[in-house]
């Protein structure tokens, strides 16, 4: 009986645990700037908790998954859609957004390294999404005066 039981909470255990999301790494993942960012970010975003994925400079919530990528390649001056977010301190971060079917992919602009959010159509208009992103974000360098047109 103690096999069985044992048996039963080790599959129980195990059924409790998430896969990690997958995720690639970005080119500039390395950045000291990356790894402070990631402790600056929440456990908890948008009432989603945190999973772990499979790269460095990178962080997930939620089923399906917000995911953050930190050190991929500031998108150059573009005539997509940018939108300015306020943090709670008042400053303000750029973020280029590309929407599709299926998600909302946001990059910082104006901002080295550069971070992309990828936000599944589940979460459309969760506005405290983007919100608290920002106030992390908000404290990585500013290239020069790159803002929003």
């Amino acid at each position: 009986m103690c096999a069985a039981a044992l048996t039963v909470l080790t599959f129980a255990g195990l059924a409790g645990c998430a896969r990690p999301v997958g995720t690639e790494p970005a080119p500039s993942a390395s950045e000291p700037v990356c790894a402070d960012l990631l402790l600056a970010l929440p456990d908890d975003l948008g009432g989603q908790e945190r999973r772990s994925t499979t790269s460095q400079a990178s962080r997930a919530w939620g089923d399906p998954a917000i995911v953050l990528r930190c050190g991929v390649d500031p998108p150059p001056p573009t005539d997509q859609q940018c939108l300015a977010v306020s943090a709670s301190d008042g400053t303000e971060v750029d973020w280029v957004i590309v929407e599709d079917e299926d998600q909302t992919t946001l990059t910082t602009y104006g901002k080295i390294p550069a971070v992309e959010v990828t936000i599944p159509a589940a979460y459309a208009g969760d506005a405290t999404v983007l919100a608290e992103l920002t106030i992390a974000v908000a404290d990585l360098p500013q290239d020069g005066d790159r803002e929003c047109l």
